[in-house]
């Protein structure tokens, strides 16, 4: 028998765009890759070398399982690297590692979330939440973000979503994916007294906390720490996508709770890949030197991004990025009344211009005309390339020519 839980889960929009672009790829064509949420740009090559050293031991130290809450050092590392950050004061207690910031959300979304709870995600935000609360069997509730406001969340909107015993959780993703959205701090301390009023959970995922190009990053978990736990990954800084880590902090209470269902899933974390940032998060001034070093060359890309989309595409509606690896740009001038909505425009894009590109109505319900364009993983040149095909493409389905 089906299980009824499982179907609610569904597969990554971005896994479906990789098969498709593998594909394409096989037949020999070139594809400008603007769908990925990973790096361009390896980890330093300090780290790689430091790695390959571990490797190199004759000893099954880096193969065996580790601690299923992380090794001891690394969480430690982790605690001091927030307090560097300018985050807040935790314990190696309130930390676990996980394989990866998935597992991260799953996790915490099995600790957090009773039967039929309900949980608030802003319209647009990450595609992997909705899935999961409907898997354990919660309940999702939209709260659009509006493009003219820079996808900054307006607290009164919330308020007006939020329901005294149903409501058990909001995600707030900040840098944001898809639209780079980093969150003020007005809106912050706004959202921390709804969930403090209300007595509800933050979900605060903090991917991207690194790479942040105007603005700071406001860590929620200071603005209220026994209604906030934060997600997050290794992923993106400094970049180690594959090797699966990352970790959760709040609550030492639900911290273990966390731990708990992490373990059933994964046992442990992956070790070879602590060991890794072990040696990053150890390094200090090297580690800060390679992320000042990537933020200018995603400042570079971003910048090649945006001027290509006003020169190129000059209708197309978008807020400039101020963190992470993403712009969503929003296409209704063009295919308003063409019967081409922004699925389909990625799919015509990928098959017959070579770009990969994830659509926008998989982030939400307000923007099924948009595109999220990555701009970490190609050089400023194939970016551009990939803007002047789009627009390509967006002027002929505008004409009637591709359906």
């Amino acid at each position: 028998m089906e299980s009824g839980r499982a179907s609610m889960l569904r597969e990554s929009p971005t896994r479906r765009v990789d098969a498709l672009r593998e594909r394409i790829v096989r037949e020999g064509r070139d594809v400008i890759l603007l769908s990925t949420g990973q790096p361009g740009i390896p980890p330093p090559r300090w780290l790689r070398e430091a790695t390959a050293r571990i490797l190199l031991e004759d000893s099954m130290a880096p193969y065996a399982y580790t601690p299923s809450r992380g090794f001891q050092r690394l969480r430690e590392l982790i605690v001091e690297d927030l307090r560097e950050l300018g985050g807040p004061e935790v314990s190696p207690d309130q930390v676990v590692v996980t394989a990866g910031g998935q597992d991260a959300m799953y996790a915490t979304l099995a600790a957090v979330l009773p039967e039929g709870g309900e949980v608030l995600l802003f319209d647009p935000t990450y595609f992997g939440y909705e899935p999961l609360v409907l898997h354990f069997g919660g309940r999702v509730k939209w709260v659009p973000v509006r493009l003219e406001d820079g996808f900054q969340p307006d607290p009164d909107r919330v308020l007006e979503a939020v329901e005294r015993g149903k409501t058990v959780a909001m995600v707030v993703v900040t840098p944001d994916n898809p639209t780079g959205r980093t969150l003020s701090r007005d809106a912050a301390k706004a959202l921390a007294e709804i969930a403090v009023d209300y007595d509800l959970w933050i979900i605060s995922d903090e991917a991207y906390k690194t790479l942040i190009y105007e603005g700071e990053h406001v860590w929620l978990y200071s603005l209220a720490p026994e209604n906030v736990v934060s997600v997050n990954t290794f992923s993106k800084d400094p970049g180690i996508p594959g090797w699966r880590l990352g970790y959760v902090y709040g609550p030492e209470w639900l911290v273990r709770r966390v731990h708990l269902i992490h373990e059933s899933m994964v046992y442990c974390p992956p070790n070879i890949a602590q060991r890794m940032i072990a040696e990053y998060l150890s390094r200090r001034r090297e580690r800060m030197e390679f992320i000042e070093w990537i933020r200018q060359q995603y400042i570079t890309r971003r910048d090649a991004l945006l001027e290509e989309v006003a020169r190129s595409l000059p209708e197309a509606r978008l807020a400039k990025p101020q963190g992470g690896m993403f712009a969503f740009v929003d296409l209704t001038p063009y295919l308003e009344g063409s019967g081409v909505d922004g699925e389909r425009f990625a799919e015509l894009l990928l098959t017959r211009e070579g770009v990969a590109a994830i659509p926008g109505k998989f982030f939400g319900r307000s923007y099924p005309n948009a595109l999220r364009l990555s701009f970490t993983t190609e050089t400023p040149e194939r970016i551009r390339e990939g803007v002047r095909r789009i627009a390509r493409l967006a002027e002929a389905v505008r004409a009637g020519e591709a359906r």
